[in-house]
Parts: C-alpha cells; structure tokens; sequence
C-alpha cells in the first residue's frame, strides 16, 4: 500500500498504492493543491469523436469515487496483480471495474485540467493492471502506443514493463533484463516523472529478490532529474537509513494514549511488532486486520504489538481505539503533542503505514516487516 508522509500527503501518485487514489487521495479535489498544469496528450487509440458529457463536475467525480471504492474493495493489495493466484481471483470482478473506472475518468477529463494533465499516467496504470488480469485488448493496445513516439509511447513502455515485472515475480532471472530495459529508459528519459515512478513501483511491488529492489531504487538515484524525483530519491534515502537500524538493539519508549509510561524494554524475551500509523491514514487502517489476526494468532506464544501513533486528534484515536477493541495493545500518544509523534521524528521515519520488527533479545530484524510479517513472526517466536 501506498505510505504517507508525516504532512499527510502521498509520497508518491502511485494510483495502486492508495487504490486507487486518484480522488480518494484528494488528488482531484477542490480543496487540493494543484501544481502547473501541463495537459499531455490522450493516450491513442480512442474513439475518434471525444467523448461528451451532460452532467455536473460534482456528479462525475462522486461517480468515479464511488467505483473507488469498489476497486478498493476489490483489490486487496499490490500482491493482487504480482501473485498469480490472486491475478486469477481479481479478473473476473476487477477487469470490468477497472473499465468502468477509466470511461468515467474519460468523463472528467472533459472537466478537470488536473484529470487532463494525467491522462497519460492514468490510462498507463490502468491499462497496464488489466493487462497483467489477462485482458488482451488492454496490452495489444499498450504495445501498439510503445511502438510509436513521443510520451505516450514513453508511458507505454513503462506500462508494459510493468505488466512484466508483476508476471515474473517469482523469476529473479527473468526480471533482471526488464531492470536494465527501465533503466535504459530513465537514462534516455530523465525527466520523466512517470518513468521514475514505474521504477519506483517495480521496487515496492512484485521484486523477486531484495537485490532487484535495491537496484531498482539506485537507477532512481542515479538517473532520475524530474520535479518529483527528488521526492522519490528522499523517501528512498530515508528506507536506507531505516534499513541501518536492522541488527542492532533498539527500545522504543514514551508515553501511552493512556498517560502511561512505556518501553519495549520491559518486553524482553517476546518478539515484538512496532506499528506507526494513524487513524487518518488510510492505508495504515487497512492492514488493521492483518494485524489484529496476528496478534490473535500469536500473543499468546509471545508476540506483542506496540502502535505508535501520529494521530492530529486526540480524540478521533479514542473514538477509533473504542471502536476496535479487537486491538488492545499499547499505543504511544502523547496528548499534549499530537501529530508526527516524537517516536517517529526521533527515528527517522517520515512516512507510514511503517512497521519495526524486534525479535526476543530486542534486536531489530526488520523495518519492513509490513511486507511479510506473518511470514516471520511464526519463525522468530521459535527461535531461543
């Protein structure tokens, strides 16, 4: 899932991370800051007479949030289109959602200069998930558009190399030849964003090694000159400094949303999960079940959580905590400083849903263990 850094915005306008974020992230709304409008041409192949629309801005942008929604519903997480048996799962509801959602983006286009400005980026994610769901007609077009020139072509190509990297990840062999062709694409392209940003996807969803992950982020760091590249390369810059803290002892320690004193260190001999999150973000919310089940699972052979929170309101975390009681552990909130809490600040974390891993000697094992901690929870329990 997409993070969010610590003002509450989008790190980066990946479409599937927030999904499928356009005005569910605020990127279109009325109240949202808009950048320079630069329209880039439609991507070809459409209709040859423009599509029409007689209804209101307001009606067209509740419509395209609501199949959102639906998408969101639908789409579970990224490993959606990089695990081929969720791919099989997804298709049959997904493809026609994902199409719905795209003639009603067509829609605004006729309305919104910021929905014009990214009609390229947009028809690009899109075409390129259904792609990867199997729909014949979505890749033949993108292949078509990387044949030709100009920056749809450009978007093309980093679509398809997209629909690629999800189809081979599990294939570390396969992968590594679509790496250089995206790097060789950034080198020739190196202000496009858009090319930056399929780099910077290929490194968060679907790597079939960490080695192709860490590649992935140096192209960026190499070759990206964009306007938004300096964002991506600090939110990376900022991952390695995170993954610096793997090895090495760490206590977490404040005060609780209760006014209580509290350190992981009185947890010694428990594997413990660190959550920073808040009630605001999105996508932090939505791996609250993946939590919750693992902390029903485990707690009882020794697994603890501890949240951190980066709540604004203090009260929207009560209200929410009283809601989940299913969610019992500890939360780090300080009421007399709400916001990016002084844990996160102090450690270097700019962005969430993020997640520490701290084994039984209070080691930590892994700062990105939002990726796979079921997976590792279980073995480090049995460790001594």
């Amino acid at each position: 899932m997409q993070n969010l850094n610590r003002r509450g915005g989008l790190l980066m306008g990946l479409f599937i991370g927030g999904l499928v974020g356009l005005p569910a992230a605020g990127i279109l709304a009325e109240d949202a800051p808009r950048p320079p409008v630069v329209a880039e041409k439609p991507m070809a192949d459409k209709p040859a007479t423009a599509p029409t629309t007689t209804r209101t801005k307001e009606s067209v942008l509740n419509d395209l949030n609501a199949t959102g929604t639906e998408l969101r519903a639908l789409i579970k997480s990224p490993s959606s289109f990089s695990d081929e048996k969720q791919r099989a799962e997804l298709a049959p509801k997904g493809i026609p959602v994902m199409k719905k959602f795209l003639t009603i983006f067509d829609e605004l286009i006729l309305q919104d200069p910021m929905a014009k400005a990214q009609s390229g980026s947009v028809h690009g994610q899109f075409l390129s998930m259904l792609a990867v769901l199997g729909d014949t007609d979505s890749e033949n077009r993108l292949t078509a558009l990387a044949a030709g020139e100009g920056s749809e072509a450009i978007e093309a190509k980093g679509a398809l190399l997209m629909t690629n990297w999800w189809r081979n990840s599990k294939d570390a062999a396969a992968q590594k030849p679509l790496l250089e062709v995206a790097r060789l694409l950034l080198k020739a392209n190196p202000e496009n964003d858009g090319v930056a940003m399929k780099l910077m996807q290929m490194s968060e969803q679907g790597a079939a090694s960490p080695e192709l992950k860490e590649a992935a982020e140096k192209i960026i760091v190499d070759e990206a000159k964009g306007l938004r590249a300096k964002m991506m390369i600090e939110s990376i810059v900022a991952t390695q400094k995170l993954k610096a803290m793997e090895g090495k002892a760490m206590v977490f320690a404040s005060v609780t949303n209760e006014g209580k004193p509290f350190t992981t260190a009185d947890w010694k001999g428990k594997v413990i999960l660190v959550d920073f999150w808040a009630t605001w973000c999105e996508p932090c919310v939505a791996e609250l079940p993946r939590l919750k089940k693992t902390y029903a699972d485990l707690h009882g052979k020794g697994f603890e959580i501890v949240g951190v929170s980066c709540d604004r309101d203090p009260a929207a975390l009560r209200a929410f905590l009283a809601e989940n009681k299913d969610m019992p552990w500890p939360q780090l909130f300080d009421e007399k400083a709400p916001g990016w809490n002084a844990v996160a600040t102090q450690n270097g974390i700019e962005g969430i849903p993020l997640m520490i891993l701290i084994d039984k000697k209070g080691v930590v094992r892994s700062v990105t263990a939002k990726e796979n901690f079921e997976e590792l929870i279980p073995k480090m329990l049995e460790e001594n």
